[in-house]
């Protein structure tokens, strides 16, 4: 008799779990769910052998619809930073009416993918803390927590391909140095990232993870020392290598033959050389002093070539920081402020189109 009544009684439970009917819905449900995300991109490499993105801020009078248009025919990808907001707030951007906008309709609908970036520090190179903490250090507890599940938040919300979970790192490590007695040095932000890496590769293992490296200290007008920043690293745990560079700011550097071949590759690791690499930025200003249009052109070209590809880098990341000027006394845009083309805009789209 037990029996002959089990298979029934079961069905009618699964009826009332499937339809709600249960009273308490916060239970867990009763079929099993995923674990872990995908990325909602899965660009395939250009016949060019890298990927290409910037910026696209409009020219003056235009707007976003028009500037994201033009750059995606042109561009795989665009940058991701939030309004821009602090990382304790970006995952609310990205899944809301901001990330409707910015990374639906102007990114993916357009046919570009999202390089989204997180970022640890303030402005004056402070801790950037949540409201919640009046004050922290890379080595408190709980703002490390409150980090990691602000990365976590980002991946659930806007389920990148590339996420770099820390901008320019290398700037704190100038600022901060390795100090074992110093709480906010910069190991504390290299274990950092690596428990970040792993938490997000267990979310979504489709994701490559990275964080970003300044290759000049722009302020002082000075190189970087990348090369000791990336040994402190788990190569295991970096997807890519990607730096930004704004060479011209260097004292004695005026045109790009002024940049040694090796002035890339001779940083990297050999634990790290066969990773592939690339730029979240790349610049070179258009102003007369530095060459000009044909400067900037010239750079262009040889930063995808005797730069990078030549000297045996995994070349596949080209990013400009801007489409147009922000201001033409700098010059650091493809276009200038008013709309008019420069060279470097064309040798942009030659490279696009190759």
């Amino acid at each position: 008799m037990q029996k002959r009544l089990l298979l029934p009684v079961l069905l009618v439970l699964v009826f009332l779990l499937s339809t709600g009917a249960c009273k308490d819905k916060k239970k867990t449900p009763f079929f099993p769910i995923s674990l872990t995300v995908t990325p909602l991109d899965n660009p395939t490499l250009p016949s060019r052998g890298y990927f290409m993105g910037m910026l696209p801020n409009p020219a003056t009078g235009s707007d976003y619809d028009i500037s994201t248009t033009l750059a995606a025919q042109y561009c795989d990808w665009t940058p991701i930073w939030g309004t821009p907001s602090p990382f304790w707030e970006m995952a609310t951007d990205i899944g809301g009416g901001w990330g409707d906008i910015f990374v639906d309709q102007f990114c993916r609908a357009k046919g570009m993918f999202p390089l989204m970036h997180l970022s640890f520090m303030d402005a004056g190179m402070m801790l950037a803390l949540p409201p919640e903490l009046a004050s922290a250090t890379l080595e408190l507890p709980a703002w490390r927590t409150a980090y990691k599940a602000a990365a976590i938040a980002v991946v659930k919300a806007g389920r990148p391909k590339y996420f770099s979970v820390g901008n320019e790192v290398n700037r704190w490590f100038e600022t901060y140095g390795t100090d074992p007695g110093n709480s906010n040095g910069f190991q504390h932000f290299v274990s950092l990232y690596e428990e970040v890496y792993d938490e997000v590769k267990a979310l979504s293992p489709d994701t490559q993870v990275f964080c970003t490296f300044a290759r000049e200290i722009v302020d002082n007008n000075s190189e970087a020392d990348v090369l000791t920043v990336l040994n402190m690293f788990n190569s295991d745990k970096m997807d890519m290598v990607m730096l930004t560079t704004y060479p011209y700011a260097l004292a004695g550097v005026n045109n790009v033959s002024d940049l040694a071949n090796d002035y890339y590759s001779s940083v990297i690791p050999a634990a790290f050389q066969s990773k592939p690499f690339g730029f979240s930025e790349a610049c070179w200003t258009s102003l007369a002093p530095f060459g000009g249009e044909q400067g900037q052109a010239d750079f262009i070209n040889e930063v995808v070539t005797r730069l990078t590809v030549d000297q045996s880098l995994y070349f596949q990341f080209f990013g400009w920081p801007w489409l147009h000027n922000l201001d033409d006394v700098v010059g650091a845009g493809l276009i200038m402020k008013d709309g008019t083309e420069k060279l470097g805009w064309l040798a942009w789209q030659a490279l696009a189109g190759s």
